[in-house]
């Protein structure tokens, strides 16, 4: 079985929420994903009750709610959006909403995720807009240093920095990483290769397939990933950790 851990809303589809979630799992079953975590995102035209709503009919779908640290409503809107609306983990995106990965507002959200014991996906993809910002590894590894009880996932393995992302995550046991949009994004230059060493020298722990859909359709991302990942001598075993296994463990998925 596979689990994608790392997908969005394609607002593109027809506009609707509906019509987003019903694409979402239609591309699912036909590229045979188990289990999807969509990533709610502020900067999208639906509400988190809007997308709590049109997700929920759906095992195939779990997701995350996206609350920005620096909204004086933030921690009512997580509890919220965990406790009332189904919610299962908090998406934090420093680049598109703009604030620091390890500001004190951004501390304190990070935070009360792991009292209320739920997980934060953090995006960690060093474009252009994000390098200008000021992205550095160590900022992110401050965050995670500062919330020992929050599990907390470094989005898309730190790009081009992933090895700094690697060796920083082996000192720290609430971290964990996903592949999502890096592994296709860079193909064809050493970074792919490097992503690929840095999970040999995690043993295949802590790391999470992801697509990042809509960037391509469910089907072609998981074909495309594969093959790479078997150009870089990925086994059978290897691949189950990295496509099911340790996600499964992660969330507790006992119903899979």
């Amino acid at each position: 079985m596979i689990i994608d851990a790392h997908v969005h809303l394609d607002e593109r589809i027809d506009g609707t929420v509906e019509g987003a979630v019903r694409e979402l799992v239609r591309q699912a079953r036909e590229a045979g994903i188990t289990r999807v975590v969509a990533l709610h995102l502020d900067t999208q035209p639906w509400s988190l009750e809007e997308v709590s709503e049109a997700v929920a009919p759906y095992k195939e779908i779990k997701a995350f709610a996206n609350v920005h640290p620096e909204s004086p409503n933030a921690e009512r809107i997580l509890e919220n959006a965990i406790q009332k609306l189904g919610f299962i983990g908090l998406k934090l995106h420093p680049r598109l909403q703009e604030f620091a990965v390890d500001s004190a507002q951004t501390v304190n959200l990070v935070q009360i995720a792991g009292e209320i014991g739920i997980p934060v996906l953090l995006d960690a993809f060093p474009d252009g807009t994000h390098l200008m910002q000021g992205f550095s590894p160590l900022r992110y590894a401050a965050l995670a240093r500062q919330c020992p009880r929050t599990n907390i996932i470094w989005a898309h393995m730190g790009g081009h920095h992933v090895i700094d992302f690697m060796m920083l995550a082996k000192r720290l046991p609430n971290v964990y990483m996903d592949v999502s949009y890096s592994l296709l994004y860079y193909r064809g230059s050493s970074v792919p290769m490097n992503m690929v060493y840095a999970m040999r020298s995690m043993r295949f722990e802590r790391v999470f397939y992801g697509s990042d859909y809509p960037d391509r359709p469910l089907g072609d991302s998981l074909r495309s990933s594969l093959e790479v990942l078997r150009v870089y001598g990925l086994d059978d075993t290897e691949l189950q950790k990295l496509l099911f296994t340790n996600i499964v463990r992660f969330f507790g998925w006992n119903d899979l």
